[in-house]
Order: C-alpha cells, then sequence, then structure tokens
C-alpha cells in the first residue's frame, strides 16, 4: 500500500464546484478509480487550501495513475497545473496541485509489550476525557515549501 498526498489550490470561483466533483464522483468514476487501486480517498481543507489523501493498492502505481489521467481528464475530474509551473504573481489566480513531502512517520507499530496492555487502555481512557491535550498551535506546525517534493502524479 502507497499513500499519496497533496495540496491543492482551486480559485474561489470554481472551488465549489470543484469540491462537489471531487467528493461526489459518479458512479463510472468511482468503480474506474477503484479498479485502478485508489482506496480512503480523503479531502481536507486548510484555509483557501484543500489537502487530499488516498491509499493506492495496485501493482504499478505509474501506470494506474496515466490511465486515470488520460481516462477521467475528459471529465474535468484533473487539475493539470502543477504549482511549480505556475508563475508565483499567478498562485492566486490559477488551480494547482503540488505533492506533500513526507517528513516521516511513527506509531506503526505498537508502543506496548503484552504485558502493557492495561497501560494502552488507561491512557486511551484519559485522552478520551479530555486529561491529554495537545497544547500546541496547528497552524504553527505547517511547513510549505515554494519546491515541489516528488515526482509524483496528480490524482
Amino acid at each position: 500500500m502507497r499513500r499519496v498526498e497533496e495540496v491543492i489550490y482551486v480559485v474561489p470561483e470554481e472551488r465549489e464546484a470543484f469540491l462537489a466533483k471531487q467528493l461526489n464522483p459518479s458512479e463510472k468514476t468511482r468503480k474506474f478509480m477503484w479498479h485502478h487501486g485508489i482506496r480512503n480517498q480523503f479531502f481536507y481543507e486548510l484555509e483557501e487550501f484543500i489537502l487530499m489523501t488516498f491509499e493506492y493498492v495496485g501493482d504499478d502505481f505509474y501506470q494506474d495513475m496515466a490511465v486515470l489521467s488520460a481516462t477521467l481528464e475528459d471529465e474535468g475530474y484533473f487539475i493539470k497545473q502543477r504549482r511549480r509551473d505556475v508563475a508565483p504573481e499567478q498562485l492566486k489566480t490559477t488551480n494547482w496541485w503540488a505533492p506533500l513531502k513526507i517528513l516521516g512517520s511513527n506509531f506503526v507499530q505498537t508502543p506496548f509489550s503484552s504485558e502493557d496492555d492495561v497501560g494502552a487502555d488507561e491512557l486511551a481512557a484519559a485522552a478520551k476525557n479530555g486529561s491529554i491535550s495537545d497544547e500546541d498551535d496547528i497552524r504553527s506546525n505547517i511547513a510549505f515549501d515554494a519546491d515541489d517534493w516528488s515526482e509524483s502524479i496528480h490524482f
């Protein structure tokens, strides 16, 4: 399984139509995307940006993305411009996308041994009750660089 994340900018006057198309694709589009390995696609909003993520479960990512791009392009499903191809002075007047750079991951394996299962349950209960909180302001943790970071194919 491969995770793909992108940041997308859509000019305000086209944003509602874009999100409607993305969040409510046709049955044909959903089946086609599923057939080409797309799973668990999510869209998030951060100020004027849309953050999109999906999981790819196929065998040939680049081939599947090429087929999807060529086929779904006719339906206006994609934003064609990459951020690196848009002049800086046009970034707020042009629809564009860019891959997100992965910084790392954690919690891919349990930190608890079988004897620690009780500790995990206590931590989960404390978090649910609000006695554990994250005091960081999430806006201060956002990093956005002017470069494109990967060779991923936009989907």
